[in-house]
């Protein structure tokens, strides 16, 4: 995906991040805390049918029996859309209202040990993240954009404050259209890269949402003050944004 230096990840949660966060998580101001860990695989091309496949008979039911029991909130499969020569290209993430929720997951997972489409990979990392500014809406997602800055170190509170102010009323107003079906703002809990790194993670419906959402935001954008873009601008580090948008495969929540 993107060398480690540059801070992005993926929550799919988080990265991907909380994906489908459940009704009892579902309001972005003094919300609980909520746990992802976001596990990612670089898998040469060949290999991508495999890797689906094993996915499909050895996670997903692992997911689905563990949310259906309340050990995690939510979790998604993903396959990144935009690829980069080191980066990655398949991951799961999944989120929970404990660490100990996580590990369950893991533990499950490794019972049977690496499949095929696993082994074949020439690349892996975890993060594991939380988030407490979040919001879910309604219907299934099935893309994911992740937008990682690094906030300014001195002052990384003042980003969630700024997006706060100038961007959330944008957010909610897209996410009660449908446009969205999540957004929230990710910070690590193990820090694996720069603490100071902060992700804006989004989920949509469909990929034409992905435009809509769009449109609204540099609407939002044109129409601020210059004391408005001097403070958005001022909350990160200059140049230290870097994207991810990936396809969502599998997904469920409590």
């Amino acid at each position: 995906m993107i060398k480690r230096t540059t801070g992005i990840l993926v929550v799919a949660a988080v990265i991907a991040v909380l994906i489908a966060v459940p009704a009892a998580f579902s309001q972005m101001e003094s919300a609980p805390i909520i746990y992802t860990f976001v596990s990612q695989f670089q898998v040469p091309r060949a290999n991508w049918a495999a890797y689906a496949e094993d996915t499909e008979k050895s996670v997903v039911p692992i997911m689905e029996k563990l949310t259906a029991d309340g050990t995690i909130a939510s979790w998604s499969t993903f396959e990144q859309v935009v690829h980069t020569p080191e980066g990655y290209t398949n991951g799961a993430a999944w989120s929970s209202s404990s660490l100990a929720g996580l590990m369950k997951v893991l533990d499950e997972i490794r019972k049977a040990g690496p499949r095929p489409g696993q082994i074949a990979a020439t690349k892996h990392e975890d993060y594991l993240m939380q988030t407490s500014t979040y919001h879910a809406g309604s219907g299934t997602p099935a893309y994911l954009r992740v937008i990682c800055s690094n906030a300014k170190v001195e002052k990384p509170a003042e980003f969630t404050t700024m997006l706060k102010k100038l961007l959330v009323p944008t957010f909610e107003e897209q996410l009660k259209k449908g446009v969205a079906t999540y957004y929230g703002v990710d910070e690590q809990y193990v820090n694996s890269s720069a603490p100071s790194t902060r992700c804006v993670v989004i989920t949509y419906p469909n990929a034409e949402s992905m435009d809509k959402w769009a449109v609204a935001i540099n609407t939002t954008m044109s129409k601020w003050t210059a004391a408005e873009r001097a403070e958005y601008l001022g909350a990160t580090v200059a140049d230290s944004r870097r994207d991810i948008m990936a396809r969502i495969t599998h997904s469920g929540h409590k």
